[in-house]
């Protein structure tokens, strides 16, 4: 059984970059039309939309100060990203996410992910054992009962530079759930 004041003492923790609020409102408001279309159990809050980069987990303190000045020491350039297409993740008759796309420099922010995972790999932290796939996530848990072979029109394309990505922790069953705990320049040289 693990000790539950052990978990009291970690953080669970991710590195992201955030979606700036003109794109977080367009994604808003798609979903607020097509809600009652698209049968999901939980929607994320506008303010929790954001582009995952690496997922750490339970983190300790002391994991958590290392974790910082890792995070220091990556380079990148500002990336020039869009929100630009509603999918799927799963079956069309039980899909497990509907994400927002992400269209642009595609290739910078692979290069970015693979410095992250670098970096925070020399503090112990392990990739996830699947493809790196960028995406905002709109709603989860396919509640059943929706026609998801015909999702609705996208939202327009909206435009941003990304300059930053932050360390974020969940506070789970909040809502907003996520909270930024360190922020990170991309800059040009």
């Amino acid at each position: 059984m693990k000790d539950p004041a052990k978990k009291e003492n970690t953080m669970r923790l991710f590195v992201a970059i955030p979606v700036p609020r003109p794109v977080a409102e367009e994604l808003e408001s798609w979903t607020l039309a097509h809600k009652d279309r698209l049968p999901f159990r939980k929607w994320t809050h506008p303010h929790d939309y954001h582009i995952t980069l690496q997922f750490l987990g339970e983190t300790t303190a002391a994991q958590h100060e290392e974790l910082q000045s890792s995070l220091k020491e990556v380079r990148s350039m500002p990336l020039s990203l869009a929100s630009n297409g509603i999918g799927i993740f799963g079956q069309p008759k039980a899909p497990r996410v509907l994400w927002g796309a992400v269209t642009g420099e595609l290739d910078g922010l692979s290069a970015l992910y693979n410095r992250i995972i670098a970096e925070t790999r020399k503090a112990g932290f392990e990739p996830e054992d699947r493809p790196y796939k960028p995406h905002i996530t709109l709603a989860r848990g396919f509640a059943g009962g929706g026609d998801m072979d015909a999702l609705p029109p996208a939202p327009p394309l909206r435009e941003w530079e990304a300059d930053h990505f932050v360390l974020m922790r969940t506070h789970m069953h909040a809502s907003p759930m996520y909270e930024t705990i360190g922020s990170f320049p991309l800059a040009r040289p």
